[in-house]
């Protein structure tokens, strides 16, 4: 059986491991505390927030397939909200969408996260560990093998283990970082998918903010979307409001610093929904580098067979959730494929 190692949790990595688990011994790392990559949930002072992606579609049968059985369950449901558009000096008008929308229940990563659960017998899962760099082992055969190291910040790097093949299911720029030195064949395609940064602003209020919408997309701003999170199914009652910064202005102030940040989103929040600053009694802001592709690799995913090696994420295909399942699932075949030859 080959040993293998993913890079990530989230739903790339979700769909990869759930494809080869029984097929190989697989090891996941991640480098936070908890699951699901930008399927993400935080949870502060009482106050609940879907701070990274707010929901998803379901258009391939793979896919469909996929999320069957958490559909069956209640573990995935479909999302009504009413919707409207904002502008600054312009009326609001409503929108609608023209196919379901779902989330995850209770909250957003518990997909990925109850998804990983169910493989416990045949996966292993290191969570709050980062990669830091793989190096070639010398071998008398001519398979490869990595020896792969833990990213330490005031110790020397630690070994994780040694694997034949590595995986990475993390975004385009920290994949290339990574297998830099490895010759993969495929860095090229690695540098040309390009992301573009979000912040995430979340706010709690003494009480629910009187507004007549539970998700607002906002034009020619440095908003881009307004979220009510506990109109989401299945969420607990909580006066939180999500905010997703537009992702151009996120580039030009991506390094600036961050509680000026979080007061200029703050101030145009509360100036676009006439909020009172002083019913906010919590604010967060956190800033997502890779939050959305604006050039994918338009590719499944990106494999290196002869190295052992191989990418794959919503960065290939485009940047929703469904394509970093269909990336990961995918690559997930291929490999099945290439194990039992």
């Amino acid at each position: 059986m080959q040993d293998v190692l993913i890079i990530g949790t989230g739903m790339a990595a979700t769909a990869l491991a759930s494809t080869l688990a029984g097929k190989a011994r697989v090891t996941l790392v991640e480098k936070s505390r908890g699951f699901g990559g930008r399927m993400a949930t935080r949870r502060r002072e009482g106050f609940e927030f879907d701070h990274g992606a707010q929901f998803f579609t379901a258009r391939s049968t793979e896919f469909k397939q996929f999320l069957a059985q958490p559909v069956q369950r209640e573990a995935i449901q479909e999302w009504q909200p009413r919707l409207t558009t904002l502008e600054a000096g312009r009326e609001p008008y409503k929108r609608e969408w023209f196919e379901p929308h779902f989330v995850a229940t209770p909250s957003m990563n518990s997909l990925c996260k109850e998804s990983l659960k169910a493989l416990e017998n045949h996966v292993d899962i290191i969570l709050g560990c980062e990669v830091g760099s793989i190096e070639k082992i010398d071998t008398d055969n001519a398979s490869c093998r990595w020896r792969v190291f833990s990213k330490q910040l005031d110790s020397p790097q630690e070994v994780l283990g040694e694997f034949d093949w590595v995986l990475s299911a993390a975004p385009s720029a920290q994949t290339e970082a990574l297998f830099t030195n490895t010759a993969f064949n495929h860095l090229d395609r690695l540098r040309d998918a390009v992301h573009l940064p979000c912040f995430s602003l979340m706010l709690g209020f003494d009480a629910s903010p009187k507004l007549n919408f539970d998700l607002a997309a906002v034009k020619e701003s440095s908003l881009a979307l307004i979220v009510t999170n506990a109109s989401q199914p299945g969420r607990a009652a909580s006066h939180s409001l999500l905010v997703h910064s537009d992702n151009h202005w996120a580039r030009k102030n991506f390094e600036g610093d961050r509680a000026e940040i979080q007061q200029q989103l703050i101030d145009e929040t509360c100036s676009l929904l006439n909020l009172d600053a002083a019913s906010i009694v919590h604010a967060d802001l956190h800033g997502w580098r890779y939050a959305k592709t604006e050039i994918a690799a338009e590719e499944d995913f990106l494999l290196d067979d002869a190295r052992q090696l191989a990418a794959c994420g919503d960065w290939c295909l485009g940047g929703r959730i469904e394509d970093a399942f269909l990336s990961g699932h995918r690559l997930g075949n291929t490999l099945t494929k290439l194990f039992g030859e």
